[in-house]
């Protein structure tokens, strides 16, 4: 514990990160990564691709305490970014989305979420430091997520929840006190279910809890700096020029699906510039501007368009 204080107690943090307006929340402590070797193994099959960044700073994504010195406990929320029935008809064009793109960029989000959680929590416990994590730090966010019990990794590597399905955004938040009570891993429920691995119409999942990212359309779509996406992979992007949510869609446990009530995450007219293609019609400058706190920023305005000339690549297989 810090300077010897007592433990915060788990009820005052909840109530804290309910007051931030999240869907879900779970608190663990800050221990070493346990299986640390999978991950390696992953990186040395190359399963990254482009990603080099992920094996970079390899002792701190394993270890929290390395990331951040004095690390005892680890608060992760969720939110929910299932669109409701409104949003949804509005996809309505050739080209696709992934969801989770449709609002406003989810780091953001989360991190104002998360700050309000940190300033709640010193204006109780003043010498309280906390290091906020939104996908971007060197940080295992599903394997934290699964240990403060929001769900689990699915077979398709996304995060699954008992209460929201495969439509959950996660952000975490280390602390340097301890937690009286901490809440229990959640299970893998997959069972013998295969759904997401036979949806993957490109391949991508090699095997359950295996991604092959340099097969994944989100990957190509979003990661990938290639000036062209490969044959065999655009032949199978079922329309989608950002992200994809094949593999999400099929999974049962979206019999739990509801929607959203985070309206940052709501969906923005300027997506249907990129379903619809017109997005062609943006110089850089304007596309930077109407998509400067969207995710869709990350491949700019020539991925963007090297996307859509891949989608409308007919697949050759069933001609």
């Amino acid at each position: 514990m810090k300077s010897n204080y007592p433990p915060i107690p788990a009820e005052f943090v909840k109530s804290s990160v309910q007051k931030c307006g999240v869907d879900t929340l779970g608190i663990t402590k800050a221990e070493p990564v346990h299986g640390r070797d999978n991950f390696r193994t992953w990186l040395e099959r190359g399963y990254a691709g482009e990603m080099t960044y992920l094996a970079r700073n390899l002792d701190k994504r394993l270890d929290p305490e390395k990331l951040f010195p004095g690390a005892k406990s680890i608060i992760v929320v969720g939110l929910n970014y299932f669109p409701n029935d409104e949003d949804k008809a509005k996809q309505e064009h050739p080209h696709k989305v992934a969801r989770y793109a449709w609002g406003e960029d989810y780091h953001n989000v989360l991190r104002r979420k998360l700050e309000r959680l940190r300033e709640g929590l010193k204006a109780q416990y003043p010498e309280l430091h906390g290091r906020i994590c939104v996908d971007t730090a060197p940080f295992m966010d599903k394997y934290w997520a699964q240990q403060a019990g929001l769900g689990w990794p699915g077979k398709h590597t996304n995060l699954v929840s008992r209460q929201f399905g495969s439509w959950l955004l996660i952000g975490s938040l280390i602390i340097d006190y301890e937690i009286d009570i901490y809440d229990k891993p959640e299970t893998d429920h997959c069972g013998r279910c295969t759904a997401c691995l036979d949806a993957c119409p490109t391949g991508a999942l090699v095997a359950p809890h295996q991604i092959d990212a340099t097969r994944c359309i989100s990957y190509w779509t979003i990661e990938s700096k290639a000036k062209k996406i490969p044959k065999d992979i655009a032949g199978h992007m079922n329309g989608y020029v950002f992200g994809c949510d094949i593999c999400i869609e099929v999974c049962p446990f979206n019999r739990f699906q509801k929607p959203l009530q985070e309206k940052e995450l709501r969906r923005r007219d300027n997506i249907d510039l990129i379903e619809s293609g017109t997005v062609a019609n943006l110089n850089d400058n304007e596309f930077r501007e109407l998509f400067s706190d969207s995710p869709i920023e990350r491949p700019g305005p020539e991925g963007i368009q090297r996307n859509i000339s891949a989608a409308s690549i007919e697949d050759e297989s069933e001609n």
